[in-house]
């Protein structure tokens, strides 16, 4: 057992080893984030910008979509650390005129070695209320709503170890939609190496 915690704890550092030289290698302008929100007394680390992924409705428009952004998130309050995986949705089409509103997701569900990963999603104010300025990443599109799942270090370092291409959203009415990676790139690595670094 004491074995196996050792071979964990290796493997963990050896990941963190290997985001940390991507990182490096990234381009200077893609940096982390790190901003103290005062009146909460919580520090806040996010990416530069997060990842885009996009869908179409073809019968409706040719060229507007809707978006769903992925960021990694870590709030500090004097060393407790929580993680989350923050999505923004947003959208170019003309939902509720031409094209049917679509419901707000509560769960997205992507694929990471081959094993499907359920992230439950709630309001990002929800989930820290206490922050004064809740923006964590800004967008090219307007953001309907900005949501956020709870998760593990370990689960941020899996997310990030998949080029991910894909992902579903489920609303509470049971519908799917299906996204698709907008734009390559993640400041995932760089994001990960920062928060390994402040964890040990």
């Amino acid at each position: 057992m004491h074995a196996r915690r050792i071979t964990s704890l290796l493997a963990r550092i050896a990941s963190l080893a290997a985001l940390a030289a991507l990182a490096a290698c990234a381009s200077p302008t893609r940096v982390v984030r790190e901003r103290l929100d005062e009146p909460s007394g919580t520090t806040v680390l996010a990416g530069a910008e997060p990842m885009i992924f996009a869908r179409t409705e073809a019968q409706y428009s040719r060229s507007g979509r809707d978006y769903l952004y992925l960021g990694p998130v870590e709030t500090n309050r004097q060393g407790v650390r929580e993680y989350y995986v923050w999505v923004g949705v947003a959208t170019t089409l003309d939902r509720g005129y031409l094209v049917p509103l679509a419901g707000e997701p509560q769960r997205l569900f992507v694929e990471v070695a081959g094993e499907p990963m359920e992230l439950v999603l709630r309001p990002w104010s929800e989930r820290e209320p206490n922050l004064r300025d809740a923006r964590v990443y800004a967008t090219p599109v307007r953001l309907e709503a900005e949501l956020a799942a709870r998760v593990t270090l370990d689960q941020l370092l899996r997310l990030a170890s998949e080029p991910l291409q894909s992902l579903r959203v489920v609303d509470r009415d049971g519908a799917t939609r299906a996204y698709y990676r907008w734009q390559a790139g993640s400041d995932w690595p760089a994001f990960l190496a920062a928060a390994g670094a402040g964890a040990r």
